[in-house]
Parts: C-alpha cells; structure tokens; sequence
C-alpha cells in the first residue's frame, strides 16, 4: 500500500486481490469540511472480470484503512 497527502488531496495505491485474480488499483481521495471523494482508476480488465459491487466494497475497505491510519 501507498498513500501521500498534498494538502486534502490523498494518492494512494494498492494491489486488489480477488480470489486468483490481483491488479493494481491507484487513485486520490479529495476531502473537504463536508465531502469525501474518491477517484479510482481501474485496469479495464478488472471491470470484465469482477463485478462492479464487489470491486466498490473493496476499494472502500482499503480507503477507510488508508484514512484511518
């Protein structure tokens, strides 16, 4: 895992792992006084592979870890 601050911008990356399949996963984190963005980049072949839910909810966990670390 990665993760850099530049002011209430985060860059993060990771390697996603489903079962046999794994990719890199990067994106930012854009934070506000009210909202919290998330921008992720996902490798095209991925999205054929998994389904969008499941990708979301991963993402998701690794983010809050991000953040809460």
């Amino acid at each position: 895992m990665h993760r850099a601050w530049q002011g209430s911008t985060m860059d993060f990356s990771f390697t996603g792992k489903m079962g046999f399949f794994s990719a890199p996963i990067k994106g930012k984190v854009y934070v506000t006084e009210t909202d919290v963005t998330v921008d992720v980049d996902l490798p095209g072949i991925l999205k054929q592979f998994v389904p969008e839910e499941k990708v979301r909810a991963q993402v998701e966990g690794r983010v809050r870890g991000l953040l809460n670390a």
